[in-house]
């Protein structure tokens, strides 16, 4: 009988026992650092190199490219410039704050001012030249940027038919140029 009791006790003690194993509490701490926003112009600011590839009907053609956008002395310009070619073909434009944050104005300096529209680190722009409509974006990273033109005629209009009562029209693509430019630390 003793037996029985020190078994049961045995058992008893056994099936009461709590897990000697306390729950992991895990900790929720961001090893990550939490990344700043960048904010277009100031934050991208620099000159930026790489090659265009320039694709036509006649097939490919890789361009030395470069791009500049710098800091001036007014606080709302900045210098834009666009180097092609082995010749470094300059382009100089002047780029400029507007009243509104997402709207710049890029002037040419020659009496040409082109709207340019900025959202996300983006510009886009539409212009019409010599019957030729051209969309230009620029998409800027905290290491590089990704130029793309495309140009189509205006002559070549395809309609391509009507859907709820509006007419839609396309224009093939005569030209696309696309570069991707990293930013040079020197």
């Amino acid at each position: 009988m003793k037996q029985i009791i020190t078994i049961t006790l045995l058992l008893l003690f056994i099936s009461c026992k709590t897990d000697s194993k306390k729950p992991v509490v895990e900790k929720s701490v961001k090893t990550e650092e939490v990344k700043k926003e960048l904010i277009f112009p100031d934050d991208f600011l620099g000159i930026y190199k790489g090659n265009l590839v320039n694709t036509t009907s006649n097939g490919l053609e890789d361009i030395p490219m470069e791009f500049h956008l710098l800091a001036t002395t007014d606080s709302l310009k900045y210098d834009y410039k666009i180097f092609y070619g082995t010749e470094r073909e300059e382009r100089a434009y002047t780029l400029i704050q507007t009243g509104n944050k997402n709207i710049y104005e890029l002037d040419e300096n020659n009496g040409i001012i082109l709207p340019v529209a900025q959202s996300r680190n983006t510009l886009f722009s539409t212009y019409e030249v010599a019957g030729n409509l051209i969309n230009n974006s620029e998409v800027f990273y905290e290491d590089r940027m990704d130029f793309m033109i495309t140009m189509s005629s205006l002559e070549n209009k395809e309609e391509t038919g009507e859907s709820a009562g509006y007419k839609v029209n396309s224009y093939p693509i005569l030209v696309m140029q696309q570069a991707t430019l990293f930013k040079q630390t020197d």
